[in-house]
């Protein structure tokens, strides 16, 4: 500490502290908010390249959707799905293949199309196996949606296939309504291969990706990726909320940027997943050569400090040697005045007190001695406390042996209070020493009582090693005699129990006094909450709830419970704790003895 206390470190921390840390913190605070704004440029640019694709991905739905509709407005496909017997076989076979079957498109190369009467009959442009048919038709989507007029789903199909080829679609089911009656007439089921969505997902970076309203990926240039579910992704949640944006995740241990847009006809999602790191990269080798210069002038700025600082605590270090050497010879000695001019003005400044600090240490010495004579008169004067219980002992020996056995019996306990109170253990002590304490106070309080008292003990024999606060139940013990069952008419008793609830040790004396007021309890409560610097009037019980909370925190201490005309319950609330054998076994003695 007296090195870091000296004048040479004193110089070089300030030059630290006013150059160089104002150097860092200024570079600090530049730094942040550069970086906050180039990523909210780029997150800027990520959107807008996210925006020009979710409007690739938007025109691709909105062609199978044209498509699909250009195919049920069609006469004839109306007419068949009204009467399966109005169209001979040929024209069937005609409408297949000048309606279902050319569906031309720029987005995508190859389409199924399938379309459901409600009379049991299909019409589709690959081959539906019955126990897919039926597994389709049988779905509750399936059911509610041929039941409803104008009704359109979107649906990715990756394990539970339609067609027999179990190729990915993506496919759009609609139902055929009537106009006139607003009645369903069938249900198209149009459906494009995944892999001609996935080519308008490329060409921005990181992790992209379509995903439906259930959170599974619908397509991606990953083709690893497709079919797995991310809803239980954490970014996931928010991007439900808003139509499109950007946020931070970690995720494994990596932080990612995520940019999200909407594609309105369906409300899918695109996303993209970007490492921070990768974005930043140029950024950080900016910064890394940024610290390296930093650490270059402080290392500059150090050297220098130190030179500084040496050449001023220099002539001062040798100062402070020859004043050593002036103190071993216990101040009998000056020291010659010679050096720099400060340094000299320093040296005849110092010789001059010497001669003071001689004189003062010759005073303090006198004054010394004569303390340590009047302390030895007061020891002198003392009355040993031993003295005075061995003489209690004595004086109620003499009492049994005159047969006053009342005034023995009350010199025995107050024996017995005062070598507990004067026991040379420590302040913590089991509960059965306390319990002995308290049956001589009680005693003793029998004979002011007589026959008006009565206490009780239940106890469990187990929790009588528990440790407790030495002399803490007589203070509630007298309150409960002085301020409960004094004032009463009628027989007084006082329970004294314990029990374990849990890790606490609970220990409660009740009475059956007057009781407390609720104003007066209240003012109780104040008290015992004010802090322990603060001395209300009475302090015993207050004392002992001190002691208890600065022994084991303040989750223990005192609670109090109290109608009037009902008595009082003081609970006294401990952590379990058994007292070691040995321990204050010093305490432990019979004051009859």
């Amino acid at each position: 500490m007296e090195r870091v206390n000296s004048i040479r470190n004193r110089i070089f921390f300030s030059i630290l502290l006013f150059l160089v840390i104002p150097l860092l913190l200024s570079n600090q605070f530049l730094d942040k908010p550069m970086e906050r704004t180039v990523e909210r440029k780029i997150g800027e640019s990520a959107q807008n390249a996210l925006v020009l694709m979710t409007f690739n991905v938007q025109l691709f739905l909105e062609d199978m959707l044209k498509s699909a509709v250009d195919i049920t407005t069609d006469a004839d496909t109306k007419k068949m799905l009204r009467d399966p017997n109005a169209l001979t076989h040929y024209e069937r076979l005609r409408l297949n293949d000048a309606n279902l079957n050319r569906s031309f498109s720029s987005y995508f190369s190859n389409t199924y199309v399938t379309l459901f009467d409600t009379h049991g009959n299909w019409y589709s442009t690959r081959y539906l196996a019955d126990s897919l048919y039926e597994e389709y038709t049988g779905s509750e989507w399936y059911q509610k949606m041929i039941s409803t007029p104008y009704q359109v789903r979107w649906m990715f199909n990756n394990e539970k296939f339609l067609y027999t080829d179990r190729e990915p679609i993506i496919s759009l089911v609609k139902t055929i309504t009537e106009i006139q009656d607003n009645e369903n007439i069938g249900m198209i089921v149009f459906s494009v291969m995944e892999s001609d969505l996935r080519k308008y997902l490329r060409g921005i970076e990181g992790d992209v990706y379509l995903v439906d309203r259930e959170g599974n990926i619908v397509s991606s240039p990953q083709r690893d990726m497709i079919g797995k579910s991310v809803a239980h992704e954490s970014y996931m949640p928010g991007l439900w909320t808003k139509s499109s944006g950007q946020t931070n995740v970690e995720k494994e241990g990596l932080k990612y940027i995520v940019n999200f847009d909407t594609v309105d006809l369906n409300g899918w999602k695109i996303v993209q997943l970007v490492p921070y790191d990768a974005i930043f990269k140029e950024i950080y080798d900016l910064r890394k050569t940024k610290n390296l210069i930093v650490l270059m002038i402080f290392v500059v700025f150090s050297i220098i400090t130190l030179s500084i600082s040496y050449g001023i605590s220099r002539p001062l270090k040798l100062l402070k040697k020859r004043m050593q050497v002036l103190e071993e010879k216990d101040f009998h000695s000056v020291l010659s005045v010679a050096g720099p001019q400060e340094i000299s003005s320093l040296i005849e400044t110092y010789n001059k007190m010497v001669i003071k600090i001689r004189q003062l240490l010759n005073r303090v010495k006198d004054e010394y001695q004569q303390k340590e004579d009047m302390r030895f008169r007061a020891l002198q004067a003392q009355i040993n406390p031993h003295f005075v219980l061995n003489t209690l002992n004595n004086i109620k020996w003499m009492a049994y042996i005159r047969n006053n056995k009342e005034v023995g019996d009350m010199l025995s306990n107050l024996g017995g209070i005062l070598e507990q109170s004067i026991g040379r253990g420590g302040t913590i002590i089991p509960l059965t020493q306390e319990i002995q304490y308290i049956e001589n106070y009680v005693e003793l309080m029998k004979m002011k009582f007589n026959e008006k008292l009565s206490v009780e003990y239940d106890i469990p024999g187990e929790l009588m090693s528990q440790e407790v606060i030495k002399i803490m139940l007589q203070p509630v013990i007298e309150n409960s005699l002085m301020h409960g069952i004094e004032p009463m008419n009628g027989m007084g008793k006082i329970i004294v129990r314990a029990r374990q609830e849990e890790e606490k040790f609970i220990l409660t004396v009740e009475d059956n006094g007057v009781g407390i007021s609720e104003e007066k309890l209240e003012e109780l409560y104040t008290r015992l909450a004010a802090g322990s610097e603060e001395l209300p009037e009475r302090i015993g019980i207050k004392n002992v709830h001190d002691r208890i909370r600065l022994q084991y925190g303040p989750d223990f201490g005192i609670e109090i419970f109290s109608k009037l005309g009902e008595g009082t319950t003081v609970a006294f609330v401990l952590p379990i704790k058994q007292m070691e054998e040995g321990i204050n076994d010093d305490l432990k003695g019979n004051a009859s003895g």
